[in-house]
């Protein structure tokens, strides 16, 4: 993932923005006799520095994260969904399998690879690493790129799968600039839950265009990724000796298509499911 590729959309700095935290800080400086300005480019400094540390850690690819946020490189989260089950053995490389071969054999994903993503909380004795399945297709023509994360565990014969879907933006030179150039007001809101490791600074400077059409491209990979491996999935528990009956249910809730008289209609609870993925863009200028 690419976090500096817009891709479609004019990445800039508005003039608008520049001309507003300009006169902003005029008039401040004129208020404090200039003691604003040195301030600012002191909390400025430091609010460029913390941000910088966190592109760079996400730039590297380490997948280490602290306590919070164990995907937040990977952009916002979309939805999510567990099932669990029983099973003597483990299956977990079948499903797997299952699920890659699907993905990569009915849809454009660039790749599927294993991950491990390490907690590295100060507050715990050995940092902590887990394993999760990744897949990732080319970003929408405005720049945004949606990422599936699944993972099993088992506890005693009880297995579970779970995945979620994200989507992660573009860094905004736009947002960039605004955080930076408001730092002095903003920084007691959010410095002490940043220090204690409840929120990020990436995400307030990452963009998803809020364009219609990038919504109804994003909505169609969401909806087409939960397709694939809610079928895979089904499928390989079949194979398996599982009873499939009660996911296959909670797949057409989830999905919520239903069917009557040979026509499909999308229930209300779709079209929540779809204003969910609509509230992450909009808002989000590109």
């Amino acid at each position: 993932m690419d976090l500096v590729n817009s891709r479609n959309i004019h990445n800039q700095i508005k003039k608008t923005t520049i001309a507003i935290a300009v006169i902003i800080h005029i008039v401040l400086a004129l208020i404090t006799f200039g003691l604003s300005l040195l301030l600012l480019s002191i909390v400025g400094f430091a609010t460029l520095l913390l941000l910088s540390r966190e592109i760079s850690a996400a730039s590297s690819r380490d997948n280490n994260f602290n306590k919070n946020y164990p995907f937040g490189y990977f952009g916002r989260p979309l939805g999510s969904f567990q099932y669990v089950f029983h099973h003597s053995y483990s299956i977990e490389k079948d499903i797997y399998s299952a699920i890659e071969a699907d993905l990569k054999g009915k849809m454009p994903i660039t790749s599927v690879k294993s991950v491990s993503i390490i907690d590295t909380d100060p507050a715990l004795k050995n940092c902590e690493q887990r394993s999760f399945m990744k897949a990732e297709s080319e970003p929408t023509s405005r720049g945004t790129a949606i990422t599936l994360i699944l993972n099993q565990s088992n506890f005693g014969s009880m297995r579970t799968i779970q995945w979620r879907i994200l989507a992660g933006g573009y860094l905004d030179k736009n947002s960039t600039f605004k955080l930076i150039a408001y730092s002095i007001f903003t920084l007691f809101f959010w410095i002490g839950p940043y220090l204690r490791g409840e929120v990020d600074l990436l995400s307030r400077v990452r963009t998803i265009s809020s364009g219609a059409y990038n919504e109804l491209d994003v909505s169609t990979q969401v909806r087409c990724l939960h397709e694939v491996v809610f079928d895979a999935m089904i499928a390989e528990l079949a194979k398996n000796g599982i009873d499939t009956s009660e996911l296959r249910l909670q797949k057409m809730q989830m999905m919520n298509i239903n069917i009557s008289s040979g026509k499909v209609n999308m229930s209300n609870v779709v079209q929540g499911a779809m204003s969910k993925i609509g509230e992450v863009v909009k808002g989000t200028q590109g």
